[in-house]
């Protein structure tokens, strides 16, 4: 499918569009769709940022492609990005749930490199309460010394 046109923040791209572009009906195969709907998405993002110089977020809602304005991107964006950390947290877990008595000795280094390598990007990604810094009790202006004569 070929974008035309100056596609804009904001603007979508309905099923019905997709369907008469491709001619691949939704109703005809659910499956076969959804994979459709994700390569032009792909292909959207890339279109975009040739034309626009910058990322821009495209979701998939309903069969359509939207384009989200800042605003909707704004509030999207950490969501999915919170969501990619359940993700991989959940994957630590299982990489950690390994049995490494059945692994061979070059599998087990290779295995503890990557649980502390992923360990300490996650550590590095926890939510820390803040600091408290203490008020600063220096005086306004340096007091200047005198030096012995």
């Amino acid at each position: 499918m070929e974008f035309s046109g100056k596609l804009q923040p904001g603007q979508s791209i309905t099923q019905a569009e997709i369907e008469a572009a491709t001619g691949q009906l939704e109703t005809t195969d659910p499956q076969a769709f959804a994979l459709l709907l994700l390569r032009l998405r792909g292909d959207l993002i890339s279109h975009l940022k040739r034309i626009h110089g910058r990322e821009l977020t495209v979701r998939i809602i309903k069969g359509d492609l939207l384009i989200l304005d800042d605003r909707q991107a704004a509030a999207y964006n950490p969501k999915r990005y919170t969501q990619g950390l359940r993700i991989a947290r959940r994957a630590h877990r299982r990489l950690m749930a390994v049995d490494v008595s059945k692994l061979t000795r070059q599998e087990r280094e290779q295995h503890t490199q990557t649980v502390c390598r992923q360990a300490s990007a996650l550590s590095s990604l926890r939510a820390r309460p803040e600091i408290p810094v203490a008020a600063s009790t220096r005086p306004e202006s340096p007091k200047l010394m005198a030096g012995k004569k």
